[in-house]
C-alpha cells in the first residue's frame, strides 16, 4: 500500500511540474501575440509554441488521468482490506460467543459487543 502512495506522489508531481511547464509556456506564447515593441512575430515560431502548448497540455491530461486511476486503485484495495478485517472481525466474535459456555461457574462472562472495527461502541 505504501508503494501505491508513492506512485500516486511521484505521478502528483509529475503533473505539477507538467502544469508549470505548461503555463510558461503559454505565458510565452501570449507575450509573443500580443508583443508591443512592434516586432513581427515569426509564424514558425508561434505555431511551435503553440503545437508545444498543446502537446504539453495533452500529457498533463494523460498524467492526470494516470493519477486518478492510482487513486481508483489504492480505495479499491483499501475497501476490500476493511471488508476482510469486517469479516475476520465477525468471524472471530461469532468463534468467541459459541466457544464460551454460558453461566458456566468458574468461567467469567464475557460481553461481546455488535462494534465493527473503527466503529464507536454504541453505549
Amino acid at each position: 500500500m505504501e508503494e501505491a502512495v508513492d506512485n500516486i506522489e511521484k505521478q502528483m508531481q509529475k503533473a505539477d511540474e507538467r502544469l508549470d511547464s505548461l503555463a510558461v509556456k503559454v505565458v510565452n506564447v501570449e507575450r509573443d501575440i500580443f508583443a508591443d515593441d512592434g516586432t513581427e512575430v515569426a509564424v514558425n515560431n508561434l505555431l511551435k509554441s503553440v503545437t508545444d502548448v498543446k502537446n504539453d497540455y495533452q500529457n498533463l491530461r494523460k498524467d492526470i488521468h494516470e493519477v486518478q486511476d492510482l487513486q481508483k486503485q489504492l480505495s479499491n484495495s483499501l475497501q476490500s482490506q476493511l471488508q476482510l478485517l469486517q469479516s475476520k472481525y465477525n468471524f472471530l466474535k461469532e468463534k468467541i460467543s459459541v466457544n464460551v459456555p454460558r453461566n458456566y461457574p468458574g468461567v467469567p462472562k464475557v460481553i461481546v459487543t455488535d462494534a465493527s472495527p473503527g466503529k464507536p461502541n454504541s453505549k
